[in-house]
C-alpha cells in the first residue's frame, strides 16, 4: 500500500499546533507573568498521544511485508534514522550554542558526559533532565526510537522467537498500565513497560485492520472517535495526565486508534480534496515540533525586553485584549518558523542525506 494519506498528514499538523498553543500557554504565562486565553489549551498535549498511535501505524502501514525479512532491516534502520536524528542533533546544538552564551541558561553544560550522551542518542532518560537541560519535547522521542528498535526485531528474527519477545511485552505494558507488574522503581523496566507504549501498538493493530478488513463507514469511526476525543477532554483537568482517573493511554489512545481506521478507510474509499496548507503543515509538524519551545522562549523574552524598554509591558498586561493578541501572534510565529526550518533545512537535508546513503547501500 503506497497510498500517500493526506487526512492523516493534516491531523499530524492539527496535533502539532495543539502541542505548541499548550506550551505557548505555559511559556508565555512564565515569561510575560500573565494568564490568557491560550490556557484553554492546556489539553494541548494530547497531541503527543496521536503522535504515537500515528507512528505505530506509519510504521507498520509502511513495513509490514519486511517483517520477518532480515534483508530489509538496514533499509528500516536508515531510514528511521534519517527521519528522527539528523534535525533533532541540528536543533540541539544550536540551543546548546545559545545557552553558551546565554548566562540565564545552563542548558546542556549542566550535565555529566552519561547524561549528554543519552540525549543525544535519545536513549531512555529521565524526563525532568531532558526539559530542563536540552530539548523539552525530546523525551517522546525516547518512546518513538525505542519502538523503532522493538519494531526492527519484527524484521530481523524468525516469527518463532520474536512472537514470545512482543507479545510478553505487550503483556507487561498491560500489566503495568493497572499497576500490577513487581518492577518497583527500576527506571529501565519502567520505560519499557511505559503505558505509552501501548499507544503504538494500537497503531499497528490499525494499519493490521485496514490491511486485513473492509468497512463500508468510515465516517462513523470518525464521528465516534471525535466524540470520545471530546468526552475525554472536557473531563481532563488542568495539568494533569487523565481522565477521571483513566490514562490517557485509553481516553485518547483508543480515540486516535478509530479516528486513522475511520480516516484511512475514507481516503482508500474515495478521492477527498484536502487544502494543500494543511497538508503542508503535516509535512512540516516535525520541524514544528522539535523547534517550537525555543522559538516561544526567545520572542516572549525578547518582546518582553523591547516593550519594557518602551514602557508599554504594563499597559499590554493590564489589556486582555492586547496580550491575547500578541500571545497568539507569538504562536503563529513560532509555527511559521517551524515551517521555514522545514522548508530550507529539514526537507533538503533529508533529501540529501537519503540520495547518499541510498546510493551506497545500492
Amino acid at each position: 500500500m503506497n497510498k500517500r494519506l493526506n487526512l492523516l498528514q493534516v491531523d499530524r499538523g492539527i496535533a502539532s499546533v495543539l502541542v505548541v498553543l499548550a506550551h505557548g500557554g505555559t511559556i508565555l504565562s512564565r515569561n510575560l507573568n500573565q494568564d490568557g486565553l491560550l490556557k484553554i489549551f492546556h489539553f494541548g498535549w494530547i497531541g503527543v498521544d496521536f503522535f504515537f498511535v500515528l507512528s505505530g501505524f506509519i510504521i507498520f502501514y509502511i513495513h509490514q511485508a519486511d517483517i520477518g525479512n532480515p534483508s530489509r532491516f538496514e533499509s528500516f534502520a536508515f531510514k528511521r534514522f534519517i527521519r528522527v536524528y539528523p534535525l533533532y542533533w541540528s536543533v540541539l546544538a544550536c540551543k546548546s550554542l545559545v545557552s553558551l552564551f546565554d548566562a540565564s541558561k545552563d542548558g546542556i553544560y549542566q550535565w555529566n558526559i552519561g547524561e549528554i550522551a543519552k540525549a543525544i542518542l535519545l536513549l531512555p532518560q529521565d524526563r525532568s533532565i531532558l526539559e530542563s537541560g536540552f530539548i523539552g519535547v525530546s523525551w517522546t522521542l525516547n518512546y518513538e526510537v525505542f519502538f523503532y528498535c522493538m519494531f526492527g526485531l519484527l524484521i530481523l528474527m524468525n516469527a518463532k522467537i520474536y512472537r514470545p519477545i512482543i507479545f510478553a511485552w505487550i503483556i507487561g505494558i498491560v500489566l503495568n498500565l493497572f499497576n500490577v507488574l513487581p518492577i518497583g522503581e527500576n527506571f529501565l523496566l519502567t520505560f519499557i513497560f511505559d503505558a505509552r507504549n501501548l499507544e503504538f501498538v494500537f497503531g499497528c493493530l490499525a494499519a493490521y485492520v485496514i490491511a486485513k478488513y473492509q468497512f463500508k463507514f468510515p465516517a462513523l469511526l470518525i464521528y465516534a472517535s471525535a466524540s470520545m476525543l471530546f468526552l475525554s477532554v472536557i473531563n481532563t483537568r488542568y495539568g494533569e495526565y487523565n481522565v477521571s482517573g483513566i490514562s490517557s493511554v485509553i481516553a485518547y489512545g483508543i480515540p486516535f486508534t478509530l479516528l486513522i481506521i475511520g480516516s484511512t478507510y475514507l481516503e482508500i474509499s474515495r478521492l477527498v480534496n484536502v487544502p494543500l496548507l494543511l497538508i503542508y503543515l503535516g509535512d512540516a509538524s516535525y520541524s514544528i515540533y522539535l523547534t517550537h519551545g525555543f522559538f516561544l522562549n526567545s520572542i516572549s523574552k525578547i518582546f518582553t525586553k523591547l516593550a519594557d524598554k518602551l514602557g508599554i509591558l504594563a499597559l499590554i498586561q493590564n489589556n486582555s485584549i492586547y496580550w491575547n493578541a500578541i500571545a497568539f501572534l507569538m504562536v503563529l510565529i513560532a509555527v511559521a518558523m517551524g515551517c521555514v526550518i522545514h522548508s530550507y533545512f529539514e526537507k533538503p537535508l533529508i533529501t540529501n542525506l537519503r540520495k547518499k546513503v541510498f546510493a551506497r547501500m545500492s
